[in-house]
């Protein structure tokens, strides 16, 4: 069967959480250290590894392995912690749900982030319900954004026993970033501009498909089949 695998990112394509994953790192941090974060990476489209990892050398401190290991555990505390303020802070943005209500095929995540915040971050608005956690990536698995792709076809060939390879996998995002792990890995790619980069970008970083938001439900599918090659 020729079935689709669309892997969407979380923070700005699915949900805007008003900065609480950057909170919860800096908490981890000067829980950890005893002091603030004074200098702080890029975090657009990146992988939590591969931001934490700048966190600790930014900032003076040591980032071999178990030093990432134990502030990725206080992270993750921290950030449940902070995870009440979501239904406050937090939303869903438009059209994520019914966008996710109404795709057809094998959908899940592609997303910088680690899988039990991206969990928490997903929760509070309905969208888990309608992904299969377990055929994605999440950030800690590689620095690199374009290596969670094969890591999310491999998932996903284990549980639905066929491959996504090419174009049957489609990745939704809003970075440049999202783009390139796309393009590199032979993906099809679906730029959503709701989060800091405008349309333009997204197109001049060549996704197949642009658009401003998700609301548009039939229009995401569109963009999704063009992406595919499909339209």
């Amino acid at each position: 069967m020729d079935e689709v695998l669309v892997l969407w990112d979380v923070d700005h394509t699915l949900v805007d959480v008003d900065g609480l994953g950057r909170e919860a790192y800096e908490l981890a941090f000067l829980r950890r250290f005893g002091r603030p974060v004074a200098h702080r990476p890029p975090m657009a489209g990146r992988t939590d590894r591969a931001i934490a990892h700048d966190v600790l050398r930014l900032n003076g401190a040591p980032a071999g392995e178990e030093d990432l290991e134990a502030l990725r555990v206080a992270a993750e505390t921290a950030f449940e912690e902070l995870a009440h303020l979501l239904p406050v802070r937090g939303r869903a943005l438009p059209g994520a749900l019914d966008a996710l209500r109404t795709m057809a095929g094998v959908q899940s995540v592609l997303t910088g982030n680690l899988r039990r915040i991206a969990e928490v971050k997903l929760g509070p608005f309905g969208l888990i319900d309608h992904l299969d956690l377990d055929a994605g990536a999440y950030g800690w698995s590689h620095a690199v954004r374009a290596n969670l792709v094969g890591i999310a076809r491999s998932a996903a060939r284990r549980r639905y026993e066929r491959d996504f390879d090419g174009r049957r996998t489609v990745l939704v995002g809003d970075t440049p970033l999202d783009v390139e792990a796309a393009l590199l890995t032979g993906a099809g790619v679906v730029a959503v501009a709701t989060g800091r980069y405008g349309a333009d970008e997204l197109r001049a970083a060549g996704a197949h498909a642009v658009l401003h938001d998700l609301s548009d439900t039939a229009g995401v599918g569109a963009a999704i089949a063009r992406a595919r090659g499909r339209g």
